[in-house]
């Protein structure tokens, strides 16, 4: 329990200041959910050094696949356009996978999503740069609360060694 609440804590203070430095000072114009779409691909990813790699690369390609569907609907007017587009960016994001650093699907399938999610105000581009900022930023955090909670963790584990013991034995 000691590494989940160390993580708790600075994953906490760090979501609070950057949504504090969003939404109340005002200093950060970042897509504030695309941030945290970011910071949990890191996480599911695995988090660590390569979690950050393979969840941010598999974002990013993810929102190239979502620009491509969006050049071929505004390219081709048809109806079929966005299914065939869809069609094609989703069998290239598991294809893609098959690349050691593009292996994480589920992280291009939330890359695409994020800049969908900011198209309806912006079809058919979406906010790509908007995008891809909040999702560096996002991975990053994710990083630096992790790196932050080691330490934590290991004064929780001296504090506590009783319960440290019964978490390694779980």
């Amino acid at each position: 329990m000691g590494y989940l609440v160390a993580i708790g804590l600075t994953a906490g203070i760090i979501a609070g200041v950057f949504s504090h430095l969003v939404f109340i000072a005002g200093v950060l114009p970042v897509i504030v959910w695309v941030a945290f779409a970011g910071e949990a691909t890191f996480f599911a990813a695995g988090g660590k050094n390569m979690g950050m790699v393979k969840g941010l690369a598999s974002n990013l390609a993810g929102v190239f696949w979502a620009v491509v569907i969006f050049f071929i609907v505004g390219a081709w007017a048809s109806p079929l356009a966005m299914c065939l587009a869809v069609f094609l960016a989703v069998l290239m994001m598991c294809i893609q996978a098959k690349i050691e650093i593009l292996s994480f699907i589920p992280g291009a399938f939330i890359g695409a999503a994020c800049l969908f999610g900011t198209a309806s105000a912006d079809f058919p581009s979406g906010n790509v740069v908007g995008v891809v900022i909040a999702l560096v930023l996002g991975a990053a955090m994710g990083w630096v609360a992790e790196k932050a909670a080691g330490p934590i963790a290991g004064l929780i584990a001296k504090k506590f060694p009783e319960k440290a013991v019964a978490e390694q034995h779980v």
